[in-house]
Protein backbone atom coordinates (compact mmCIF):
# COMPACT_ATOMS: atom_id res chain seq x y z
CA UNK A 1 0.00 0.00 0.00
CA UNK A 2 1.18 3.45 -0.73
CA UNK A 3 1.25 5.93 1.95
CA UNK A 4 1.77 9.49 1.87
CA UNK A 5 1.47 12.67 4.46
CA UNK A 6 -2.10 13.40 3.09
CA UNK A 7 -2.24 16.74 5.47
CA UNK A 8 0.37 18.65 7.67
CA UNK A 9 0.60 22.08 9.45
CA UNK A 10 3.75 23.80 11.59
CA UNK A 11 4.49 26.66 13.98
CA UNK A 12 7.83 27.87 13.96
CA UNK A 13 10.09 30.97 14.81
CA UNK A 14 8.62 32.02 11.42
CA UNK A 15 5.14 32.07 12.58
CA UNK A 16 2.13 30.05 11.53
CA UNK A 17 1.85 27.53 8.70
CA UNK A 18 4.07 26.06 6.07
CA UNK A 19 4.26 29.58 3.97
CA UNK A 20 5.75 31.52 6.70
CA UNK A 21 8.13 28.93 7.16
CA UNK A 22 9.13 28.52 3.81
CA UNK A 23 9.31 31.98 2.85
CA UNK A 24 11.72 32.38 5.99
CA UNK A 25 13.41 30.19 4.29
CA UNK A 26 13.44 31.28 0.86
CA UNK A 27 14.26 34.98 2.10
CA UNK A 28 17.94 33.29 3.07
CA UNK A 29 16.46 35.28 6.94
CA UNK A 30 17.46 33.87 9.92
CA UNK A 31 14.66 33.75 12.76
CA UNK A 32 17.43 33.24 15.68
CA UNK A 33 17.85 36.68 17.66
CA UNK A 34 19.45 37.63 20.94
CA UNK A 35 17.68 37.29 23.65
CA UNK A 36 17.49 38.24 27.00
CA UNK A 37 15.71 35.50 28.39
CA UNK A 38 18.26 33.50 29.73
CA UNK A 39 20.49 36.68 30.33
CA UNK A 40 21.01 36.49 33.90
CA UNK A 41 22.50 32.84 33.73
CA UNK A 42 25.75 33.72 32.08
CA UNK A 43 25.68 31.20 29.09
CA UNK A 44 28.03 30.96 26.42
CA UNK A 45 25.45 32.69 23.49
CA UNK A 46 22.10 34.23 23.75
CA UNK A 47 20.80 33.26 20.49
CA UNK A 48 17.32 31.90 20.09
CA UNK A 49 14.79 31.19 17.79
CA UNK A 50 11.30 31.57 19.50
CA UNK A 51 7.55 31.21 18.06
CA UNK A 52 6.44 34.97 17.64
CA UNK A 53 3.50 36.14 20.23
CA UNK A 54 3.30 33.78 22.30
CA UNK A 55 0.06 33.23 24.41
CA UNK A 56 1.14 31.21 27.56
CA UNK A 57 -2.03 30.60 30.02
CA UNK A 58 -1.45 30.96 33.71
CA UNK A 59 -0.16 27.22 34.82
CA UNK A 60 0.04 26.44 31.26
CA UNK A 61 3.46 25.26 29.96
CA UNK A 62 4.65 27.13 26.98
CA UNK A 63 4.99 23.56 24.88
CA UNK A 64 1.27 23.11 25.53
CA UNK A 65 0.49 26.84 24.52
CA UNK A 66 2.38 25.91 21.20
CA UNK A 67 0.03 23.20 20.67
CA UNK A 68 -3.11 24.61 21.30
CA UNK A 69 -1.99 27.31 19.01
CA UNK A 70 -1.13 24.82 16.19
CA UNK A 71 -3.90 22.22 16.82
CA UNK A 72 -6.83 24.19 17.55
CA UNK A 73 -7.69 24.22 14.11
CA UNK A 74 -7.80 20.45 13.64
CA UNK A 75 -9.83 19.93 17.21
CA UNK A 76 -12.92 17.33 16.71
CA UNK A 77 -12.08 17.15 12.74
CA UNK A 78 -10.49 13.49 12.80
CA UNK A 79 -12.34 10.02 13.49
CA UNK A 80 -11.85 9.91 17.36
CA UNK A 81 -10.11 6.68 16.85
CA UNK A 82 -7.51 7.72 15.09
CA UNK A 83 -3.88 6.64 16.54
CA UNK A 84 -1.68 9.32 17.88
CA UNK A 85 1.68 9.05 17.82
CA UNK A 86 3.58 12.49 20.38
CA UNK A 87 7.27 12.85 19.49
CA UNK A 88 9.20 15.00 21.96
CA UNK A 89 12.53 15.38 23.27
CA UNK A 90 11.76 16.99 26.80
CA UNK A 91 7.56 17.73 26.63
CA UNK A 92 6.56 19.80 29.64
CA UNK A 93 10.40 19.63 31.13
CA UNK A 94 9.53 23.23 32.79
CA UNK A 95 7.66 21.34 35.33
CA UNK A 96 10.45 19.73 36.95
CA UNK A 97 12.28 23.39 36.69
CA UNK A 98 9.14 25.22 38.62
CA UNK A 99 9.56 21.80 41.18
CA UNK A 100 13.15 22.70 42.11
CA UNK A 101 13.28 26.26 41.63
CA UNK A 102 9.75 26.69 43.31
CA UNK A 103 10.27 23.78 46.04
CA UNK A 104 6.87 22.35 44.69
CA UNK A 105 8.11 18.45 44.49
CA UNK A 106 4.44 16.96 43.17
CA UNK A 107 5.15 19.29 39.83
CA UNK A 108 7.63 16.89 38.72
CA UNK A 109 5.05 14.47 37.44
CA UNK A 110 3.91 16.45 35.37
CA UNK A 111 6.61 16.36 33.45
CA UNK A 112 6.18 12.88 32.04
CA UNK A 113 5.79 12.89 28.30
CA UNK A 114 2.34 11.17 28.94
CA UNK A 115 0.70 13.69 30.41
CA UNK A 116 1.31 15.66 27.65
CA UNK A 117 0.00 13.08 25.76
CA UNK A 118 -3.32 13.31 27.39
CA UNK A 119 -3.77 16.53 27.20
CA UNK A 120 -3.72 16.58 23.39
CA UNK A 121 -5.68 13.60 22.97
CA UNK A 122 -8.15 15.61 25.30
CA UNK A 123 -7.72 18.73 23.10
CA UNK A 124 -8.11 17.17 19.93
CA UNK A 125 -11.17 14.32 20.86
CA UNK A 126 -9.07 11.34 20.10
CA UNK A 127 -10.08 8.25 22.16
CA UNK A 128 -8.01 5.83 20.12
CA UNK A 129 -4.43 4.16 20.59
CA UNK A 130 -1.84 6.95 21.93
CA UNK A 131 1.85 6.81 22.85
CA UNK A 132 4.95 8.81 23.03
CA UNK A 133 8.07 8.63 20.54
CA UNK A 134 11.24 10.33 22.39
CA UNK A 135 14.46 9.83 20.67
CA UNK A 136 16.34 12.86 20.68
CA UNK A 137 16.70 14.61 17.91
CA UNK A 138 15.03 11.63 16.10
CA UNK A 139 11.99 11.53 17.64
CA UNK A 140 9.79 12.66 15.05
CA UNK A 141 11.40 11.15 12.16
CA UNK A 142 10.87 7.91 13.70
CA UNK A 143 7.43 8.79 15.05
CA UNK A 144 6.33 8.95 10.89
CA UNK A 145 8.10 5.91 10.06
CA UNK A 146 5.82 4.59 12.81
CA UNK A 147 3.07 5.78 11.20
CA UNK A 148 3.51 4.78 7.72
CA UNK A 149 4.25 1.19 8.90
CA UNK A 150 0.92 0.93 10.73
CA UNK A 151 -0.90 2.47 7.70
CA UNK A 152 1.11 0.28 5.10
CA UNK A 153 -0.16 -2.83 7.17
CA UNK A 154 -3.54 -1.55 7.29
CA UNK A 155 -3.32 -1.71 10.72
CA UNK A 156 -5.37 2.24 10.50
CA UNK A 157 -7.34 4.32 8.01
CA UNK A 158 -4.74 7.08 9.35
CA UNK A 159 -2.29 7.93 12.17
CA UNK A 160 -2.11 11.71 13.54
CA UNK A 161 2.06 12.30 14.30
CA UNK A 162 2.41 15.35 16.24
CA UNK A 163 6.00 17.21 17.13
CA UNK A 164 6.61 19.65 19.79
CA UNK A 165 9.54 20.69 21.67
CA UNK A 166 9.93 24.56 23.51
CA UNK A 167 12.84 25.86 24.87
CA UNK A 168 13.54 25.88 28.39
CA UNK A 169 16.00 26.61 30.30
CA UNK A 170 16.96 23.45 31.69
CA UNK A 171 18.25 22.36 28.03
CA UNK A 172 19.31 25.58 27.28
CA UNK A 173 21.91 25.17 30.20
CA UNK A 174 22.75 21.54 29.23
CA UNK A 175 24.04 22.59 25.38
CA UNK A 176 25.53 25.54 27.17
CA UNK A 177 27.57 23.22 29.59
CA UNK A 178 28.26 21.29 26.13
CA UNK A 179 29.84 24.30 24.53
CA UNK A 180 27.60 23.58 21.56
CA UNK A 181 26.10 26.86 21.21
CA UNK A 182 27.26 29.08 18.37
CA UNK A 183 27.12 32.91 20.07
CA UNK A 184 26.20 34.04 16.67
CA UNK A 185 23.09 31.99 14.21
CA UNK A 186 23.69 28.92 13.73
CA UNK A 187 25.66 28.07 10.16
CA UNK A 188 25.05 24.42 8.69
CA UNK A 189 28.12 23.40 6.67
CA UNK A 190 29.61 26.71 6.37
CA UNK A 191 33.58 26.53 6.55
CA UNK A 192 33.32 28.64 9.57
CA UNK A 193 30.74 26.79 11.58
CA UNK A 194 31.42 25.90 15.56
CA UNK A 195 27.97 25.32 17.64
CA UNK A 196 24.10 24.76 17.16
CA UNK A 197 21.03 27.64 18.07
CA UNK A 198 18.51 26.26 19.61
CA UNK A 199 15.08 26.54 18.53
CA UNK A 200 11.36 26.06 19.32
CA UNK A 201 8.77 24.21 17.17
CA UNK A 202 5.55 22.34 16.70
CA UNK A 203 4.06 20.51 13.82
CA UNK A 204 1.86 17.91 12.94
CA UNK A 205 1.41 15.01 10.06
CA UNK A 206 -1.55 13.20 9.51
CA UNK A 207 -0.68 9.75 7.66
CA UNK A 208 -3.21 8.10 4.98
CA UNK A 209 -2.85 5.77 2.16
CA UNK A 210 -2.45 7.49 -1.15
CA UNK A 211 -6.10 6.04 -1.82
CA UNK A 212 -7.84 7.90 0.91
CA UNK A 213 -9.98 10.36 0.47
CA UNK A 214 -7.79 12.93 2.79
CA UNK A 215 -4.74 12.55 0.28
CA UNK A 216 -4.21 15.47 -2.97
CA UNK A 217 -1.76 16.29 -5.85
CA UNK A 218 -0.03 18.13 -3.03
CA UNK A 219 0.29 15.01 -0.86
CA UNK A 220 3.36 13.84 -0.23
CA UNK A 221 4.44 10.42 -0.96
CA UNK A 222 6.65 8.47 1.45
CA UNK A 223 8.92 5.57 -0.36
CA UNK A 224 10.74 4.20 2.38
CA UNK A 225 12.64 4.86 5.91
CA UNK A 226 14.90 2.87 7.75
CA UNK A 227 17.20 3.43 11.46
CA UNK A 228 20.07 2.37 12.23
CA UNK A 229 22.42 2.75 15.34
CA UNK A 230 26.43 3.25 15.70
CA UNK A 231 26.67 3.19 19.22
CA UNK A 232 30.34 4.83 19.14
CA UNK A 233 30.02 7.71 21.73
CA UNK A 234 27.23 9.95 24.57
CA UNK A 235 27.36 12.86 22.59
CA UNK A 236 29.56 12.89 19.50
CA UNK A 237 29.01 10.94 15.94
CA UNK A 238 31.02 8.19 14.37
CA UNK A 239 33.16 10.01 12.25
CA UNK A 240 32.92 7.11 9.36
CA UNK A 241 29.04 7.50 9.23
CA UNK A 242 28.49 4.20 9.88
CA UNK A 243 25.44 4.25 11.12
CA UNK A 244 23.97 6.83 8.46
CA UNK A 245 25.29 4.84 5.84
CA UNK A 246 23.67 1.89 6.41
CA UNK A 247 19.76 3.90 7.16
CA UNK A 248 20.29 5.83 3.79
CA UNK A 249 20.82 2.29 1.73
CA UNK A 250 18.27 0.61 3.30
CA UNK A 251 15.41 3.21 3.09
CA UNK A 252 16.52 3.59 -0.61
CA UNK A 253 16.02 -0.36 -0.40
CA UNK A 254 12.88 -0.03 0.88
CA UNK A 255 11.85 2.28 -1.85
CA UNK A 256 12.90 0.24 -4.21
CA UNK A 257 15.29 2.99 -5.55
CA UNK A 258 19.21 3.49 -6.65
CA UNK A 259 20.73 6.10 -4.25
CA UNK A 260 21.90 7.56 -7.14
CA UNK A 261 18.29 8.55 -7.79
CA UNK A 262 17.82 10.54 -4.88
CA UNK A 263 17.21 14.70 -6.54
CA UNK A 264 18.23 16.45 -3.28
CA UNK A 265 18.64 16.36 0.30
CA UNK A 266 17.00 17.66 3.74
CA UNK A 267 19.80 16.93 6.50
CA UNK A 268 19.57 17.01 10.31
CA UNK A 269 22.79 19.88 9.49
CA UNK A 270 23.15 20.74 13.03
CA UNK A 271 26.02 22.95 12.52
CA UNK A 272 28.58 21.47 15.02
CA UNK A 273 31.45 20.85 13.56
CA UNK A 274 31.24 17.15 13.84
CA UNK A 275 27.41 16.29 12.97
CA UNK A 276 27.55 18.09 9.50
CA UNK A 277 31.07 16.60 8.61
CA UNK A 278 29.72 13.09 9.67
CA UNK A 279 26.60 13.68 7.20
CA UNK A 280 28.53 15.12 4.51
CA UNK A 281 31.01 11.51 4.98
CA UNK A 282 27.74 9.41 4.39
CA UNK A 283 26.20 11.60 1.87
CA UNK A 284 29.46 11.21 -0.28
CA UNK A 285 29.66 7.92 0.27
CA UNK A 286 25.69 6.69 -0.48
CA UNK A 287 25.59 9.24 -3.52
CA UNK A 288 28.15 9.82 -6.17
CA UNK A 289 27.31 13.18 -7.91
CA UNK A 290 26.56 16.46 -5.92
CA UNK A 291 23.17 16.90 -5.46
CA UNK A 292 21.25 20.31 -3.64
CA UNK A 293 21.81 19.85 0.63
CA UNK A 294 19.99 22.32 2.55
CA UNK A 295 19.21 22.45 6.46
CA UNK A 296 16.42 24.22 8.31
CA UNK A 297 18.14 24.77 11.76
CA UNK A 298 20.13 28.36 10.24
CA UNK A 299 16.96 29.21 9.91
CA UNK A 300 14.47 28.26 13.17
CA UNK A 301 17.63 26.50 14.69
CA UNK A 302 17.54 23.02 16.28
CA UNK A 303 14.04 22.27 17.44
CA UNK A 304 14.96 19.04 18.81
CA UNK A 305 12.23 16.36 18.49
CA UNK A 306 9.96 18.21 15.98
CA UNK A 307 13.15 18.71 13.86
CA UNK A 308 12.63 15.34 11.84
CA UNK A 309 8.58 16.26 11.10
CA UNK A 310 9.41 19.74 10.11
CA UNK A 311 11.76 19.27 7.50
CA UNK A 312 9.85 16.78 5.94
CA UNK A 313 7.21 18.81 5.51
CA UNK A 314 9.37 21.07 3.81
CA UNK A 315 10.42 18.95 1.96
CA UNK A 316 7.28 18.05 0.42
CA UNK A 317 6.72 21.77 -0.32
CA UNK A 318 9.91 21.70 -2.06
CA UNK A 319 8.58 18.55 -4.30
CA UNK A 320 5.46 20.30 -4.76
CA UNK A 321 7.12 23.93 -5.90
CA UNK A 322 10.25 22.06 -7.64
CA UNK A 323 12.62 24.29 -5.57
CA UNK A 324 15.27 23.44 -2.92
CA UNK A 325 15.66 26.37 -0.66
CA UNK A 326 18.88 27.80 0.39
CA UNK A 327 21.18 26.45 3.70
CA UNK A 328 20.12 29.44 5.74
CA UNK A 329 23.33 30.91 7.39
CA UNK A 330 25.90 29.04 5.21
CA UNK A 331 27.31 31.76 2.70
CA UNK A 332 31.07 29.62 2.83
CA UNK A 333 30.17 25.89 2.87
CA UNK A 334 32.89 23.85 3.76
CA UNK A 335 35.30 22.39 2.00
CA UNK A 336 33.46 18.82 1.55
CA UNK A 337 30.07 20.38 0.87
CA UNK A 338 31.09 22.61 -2.50
CA UNK A 339 28.71 21.79 -5.23
CA UNK A 340 26.32 20.21 -2.61
CA UNK A 341 24.90 23.30 0.23
CA UNK A 342 24.05 26.89 -1.67
CA UNK A 343 23.00 29.65 -0.18
CA UNK A 344 20.66 30.11 -2.56
CA UNK A 345 17.45 28.48 -3.96
CA UNK A 346 17.60 25.14 -6.73
CA UNK A 347 15.20 24.71 -9.27
CA UNK A 348 14.27 20.90 -9.09
CA UNK A 349 12.65 18.48 -11.96
CA UNK A 350 9.28 17.16 -11.57
CA UNK A 351 8.56 14.33 -9.15
CA UNK A 352 11.67 15.18 -7.90
CA UNK A 353 12.77 12.60 -4.36
CA UNK A 354 13.77 13.85 -1.35
CA UNK A 355 16.18 12.30 1.33
CA UNK A 356 15.67 13.36 4.72
CA UNK A 357 17.85 12.55 7.62
CA UNK A 358 17.92 12.59 11.21
CA UNK A 359 20.77 12.00 13.81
Amino acid sequence: MNVVIAESDVLTPYGDGIDALWNGLLSRRTAIRSSTRFAERGFVSDQIAMIPSMEVRPGESRVMAMMRRLLAPLAEKLDPQTPLILATTVGEIESIEQAVLGDAPALIAHANPQVLLKKIKALLGLRGRAWVASSACASSALALAQAASIVRRGEADAVLVVACDAISEFVYSGFSTLASLDPAPARPFAADRCGLSLGETAAWALVAPASSLRATKNSTAILGWASTTDAIHMTAPDRNATGLKRAIHRACAMATIDPGRIDFIAAHGTATIYSDAMELTAFRAAIAKPIPIFSIKGGIGHTLGAAGLAQIIVAGRAIARQIVPPAVGCARPDENAAGWVHDKSISLKADSIGLSTNS
